[in-house]
C-alpha cells in the first residue's frame, strides 16, 4: 500500500439546526427525493433529509459534472445511498444536528460522527468491537477522558468498517489496510474518516442554515 498514490479525501461536515423549512429545499431536488422524504413522518427530520441531501447533490455535481438534481443516486442492496455511474465513492453519517459527507474519486470511503456523551456498557463493547490498539488506548485513559477516548475510536471503527465495506464483525482487524483520521475540531464531537492508506484528507465545515 505505501508504494500506492495518496488517496485523496473530501470531508464536509454539515451542520443542520431544527430551523429548516421542507419548502427552502424539495424544490431543488428530484421527485425520488422527494418520495423518499415524504416516508419521513416526522417534520424536523423530514426537512432535515432534504436538506442533507441537497447538499450532497450539489457536491456530487460538483465533482461530476453535472446538475445536482441529475446526479445518479440510487439505493443499494443494503439501502444504502450510492452513485448508479460515475468514479465517486461517498460516504454518510449523522447525529443530532450534524451530516458529514466523505467523497473520493480514488477508493472507497467511510465516515462516522457521535456527539460524545455518557454511554452504559462502553466496558462491554470495547471488549467485543475494539481492536488492541483501540482497547489500549482506552484502558490507559484517565476516567475523565473515557468518554472522548472511546468515541475516538468506535468512529474510527465504524468509518473503517465502511470504507473496506466489511461489518463490525470484522471489527477486530479493521483497520488492516485503512487509514483513519479524526477531527476533533468540534468540541463534544467525534468524527472520523477512513481510506485506503496513504490517504489525504481535507476538511471542510459549513453550516447550511446560513
Amino acid at each position: 500500500m505505501s508504494s500506492h498514490a495518496p488517496v485523496k479525501v473530501a470531508a464536509h461536515l454539515l451542520r443542520l439546526d431544527g430551523a429548516l423549512e421542507d419548502g427552502n429545499y424539495d424544490l431543488a431536488l428530484p421527485d425520488a427525493d422527494r418520495h423518499r422524504a415524504a416516508e419521513i413522518r416526522s417534520l424536523p427530520q423530514r426537512a432535515a433529509f432534504l436538506a442533507a441531501r441537497k447538499a450532497l447533490r450539489e457536491l456530487l455535481g460538483a465533482r461530476l459534472g453535472c446538475p445536482p438534481a441529475e446526479a445518479p443516486i440510487i439505493s443499494g442492496p443494503d439501502g444504502k445511498p450510492r452513485l448508479a455511474s460515475g468514479n465517486i465513492e461517498f460516504s454518510l453519517s449523522r447525529r443530532d444536528r450534524w451530516r458529514p459527507v466523505a467523497l473520493s474519486a480514488d477508493a472507497p470511503v467511510g465516515i462516522d460522527v457521535e456527539t460524545v456523551r455518557p454511554l452504559a456498557g462502553m466496558d462491554e463493547i470495547v471488549a467485543e468491537f475494539f481492536p488492541p490498539v483501540a482497547r489500549a488506548a482506552f484502558a490507559s485513559a484517565a476516567p475523565e477522558q473515557r468518554q472522548i477516548v472511546f468515541f475516538r475510536w468506535w468512529t474510527r471503527i465504524e468509518a473503517a468498517v465502511k470504507a473496506s465495506g466489511r461489518g463490525l464483525d470484522s471489527s477486530i482487524s479493521c483497520f488492516d489496510g485503512v487509514v483513519c483520521q479524526t477531527c476533533e475540531i468540534v468540541p463534544g464531537l467525534a468524527i472520523a474518516v477512513a481510506g485506503e492508506g496513504p490517504a489525504i484528507i481535507d476538511w471542510q465545515i459549513y453550516d447550511l442554515n446560513s
